[in-house]
């Protein structure tokens, strides 16, 4: 299911590459995917609609991400194998390897020259630990200047049937003393069960959601897991209340870098069994 807040009114594109702004006619772009509850499987759907499409795509970091073992990988920061790889599969899934299994960032030039080739540039840029919903810990995220887009990933699942608690978002984060952390901007205490209302606050603000989101950057956010009817019916009245508070301070203020235009509610991106 993918269904969007595009301009205050609901549709229902063709793919989440239509959703967020991707077309064969227009696809030179590169994507930062930042937050929680489901990034790389947002990165996943989005190549694998890309390659369907013919249209170019590359997957990379600037923190981590999960190995992928398949022929279009490419472990090596090299322009020419890059382009072999590409022109054989239309897509490359890269990293420098690590002892954890892991893929860590290629340097930042080297990004940038990919960045410079046609196609797409899909680049995990926060990390998680698989929580559904995060903050940024003080190095996070780590956004890319040539980035044409932000997509912020929070998971329903974490106001759902098994939500998590305030605390579990600030130890994640590398937070000192999480368990006793207070983000007076957003939260309530560290016993303090996550709420759909602090999804929207987390979303809109400039400290959390839209840390390092410049002016220049287009800002969206996924609701994904939205599984469940009542997830759905949820995600749905949380997507409208992201945009109207976010419109709300850019009528008010006349500055708000990453203006959110676009929300998507998501779920089942990638068949269970196909998941990493």
């Amino acid at each position: 299911m993918i269904i969007s807040y595009i301009n205050g009114e609901w549709k229902e594109p063709g793919s989440l590459c239509q959703a967020i702004g991707i077309f064969k006619e227009n696809f030179h772009k590169t994507v930062s995917v930042v937050g929680g509850g489901g990034k790389t499987t947002v990165i996943r759907r989005l190549m694998d609609e890309c390659r369907n499409a013919g249209i170019p795509c590359a997957v990379s970091t600037t923190t981590h991400i999960q190995k992928c073992d398949a022929g279009y990988f490419l472990g090596k920061p090299s322009l020419e194998m890059f382009r072999q790889i590409m022109i054989k599969y239309g897509v490359v899934w890269m990293g420098r390897e690590t002892t954890d299994g892991k893929l860590a960032s290629f340097q930042e030039e080297y990004l940038k020259e990919i960045s410079r080739e046609p196609g797409v540039l899909l680049l995990e840029a926060d990390g998680a630990k698989r929580l559904p919903v995060k903050t940024p810990a003080e190095h996070e995220p780590v956004i890319c200047e040539q980035t044409d887009i932000v997509l912020n990933v929070y998971g329903m699942s974490a106001v759902g049937d098994n939500p998590i608690t305030v605390s579990e978002v600030a130890k994640e984060a590398g937070i000192e003393n999480a368990e006793k952390y207070v983000d007076a901007a957003t939260l309530k205490t560290e016993e303090d069960i996550l709420c759909p209302e602090d999804i929207v606050t987390l979303a809109v603000s400039q400290s959390v959601g839209r840390k390092y989101v410049t002016d220049d950057m287009e800002y969206q956010v996924i609701l994904n897991q939205a599984d469940t009817k009542e997830q759905k019916k949820m995600a749905v009245e949380l997507a409208e209340e992201i945009v109207k508070q976010l419109s709300d301070r850019h009528a008010d203020s006349m500055e708000c870098p990453g203006q959110i235009r676009r929300v998507h509610v998501v779920s089942d991106l990638i068949p269970l069994k196909e998941r990493w």
